[in-house]
């Protein structure tokens, strides 16, 4: 049984110590265990009208060249999960396996009157690739994968870039090591917690059962990060998310700090304070272990927040150094 590193409740998982998971040779290829990502399948003549009705991002730019990245809100607009939108064996849903009842059932009754299904996937697993020598993958052509957001895919697998060298394998359960052993050199295995550092340090943040319901996208620079398009129309939240980006004046943005505090416990949602500990100054969004005994941090922060500050329930004052 692999190791685990609990972040909030969700439990991601090492293939060495975590030292050595955390150092990369940028001249190799490594595949991430993220057996912790799931897929939901949105099956019915209407799938894409109804997804373009329930996320944040444009369905009519999904195809089987090109996925995007959407977020599923309340009526408040605040989210409720992250997700990568696949045209790929129909149209998938690629999000946390602790997210999958909750979103399906956010999504179940406006699925039903859009005669469309909602269905858990099954039939493939999900896997993490950092290709820096595409020569391994013999006979296929990544060079489409510069970028983020583009799409390779053959009957038994697809392969799509969040921001290359980073990218996201779905493939039949029964095709995973014939792929494998079709490679001409193999990838290093890596657990999903090193895939979630190098995703946390692009500013890929995590939406977890904790903090589900808690944050506006803004807080979270998704207008930055293509999550969010003002000219699809109306969706799940829409109107409120509209009214922030046309007419509110933004106060926070997302930052990325290294922290050294290693034995103070973090949590999603936790408020920031700065050094008196009297005001609030931002958010914790979410957190991975770092080398050298530090912590990566992503916060909601407002813009002129000082370098140090207190978490919620903690005493100890932190130093935020910026990610460089």
């Amino acid at each position: 049984m692999q190791p685990e590193f609990l972040i909030n409740n969700r439990p991601y998982t090492l293939s060495l110590a975590l030292e050595q998971e955390l150092i990369f040779d940028d001249t190799q290829n490594y595949l991430f265990d993220l057996s912790y990502l799931g897929g939901l399948s949105i099956e019915g003549e209407r799938a894409r009208e109804f997804l373009q009705g329930q996320l944040s991002c444009d369905i009519r730019q999904v195809s089987a060249n090109e996925m995007r990245q959407g977020a599923l809100c309340n009526l408040k607009g605040r989210i409720l999960a992250l997700m990568d939108v696949v045209d790929w064996q129909g149209m998938q849903l690629i999000l946390p396996k602790d997210l999958l009842g909750d979103t399906k059932n956010s999504m179940s009754k406006t699925a039903m009157l859009s005669r469309v299904k909602v269905e858990e996937a099954h039939s493939y697993e999900v896997y993490g690739l950092c290709i820096n020598d595409r020569h391994a993958f013999a006979g296929l052509d990544l060079h489409e994968l510069d970028g983020s957001h583009h799409c390779v895919q053959t009957d038994d697998f697809c392969i799509y870039a969040l921001n290359f060298p980073l990218c996201i394998l779905l493939i039949k359960k029964e095709k995973r090591i014939p792929f494998i052993e079709s490679l001409t050199s193999k990838p290093h295995p890596r657990g999903s917690l090193s895939w979630h550092y190098l995703n946390l340090r692009q500013g890929q943040v995590e939406i977890y059962p904790e903090s589900r319901g808690l944050f506006l996208p803004h807080r979270l620079d998704l207008h930055l990060s293509g999550h969010l398009n003002f000219d699809k129309g109306c969706y799940k939240g829409q109107e409120i998310i509209a009214r922030t980006h046309y007419r509110a004046k933004l106060k926070h943005g997302l930052r990325l700090f290294n922290v050294s505090e290693e034995h103070i416990p973090l949590q999603s949602g936790q408020r920031l304070f700065d050094a008196s500990g009297t005001t609030e100054i931002g958010e914790l969004i979410d957190c991975s272990p770092g080398p050298d005994r530090t912590f990566l941090i992503a916060a909601s922060m407002l813009l002129d927040a000082p370098s140090e500050a207190k978490i919620e329930h903690e005493p100890a004052i932190i130093h935020l150094n910026p990610l460089t």
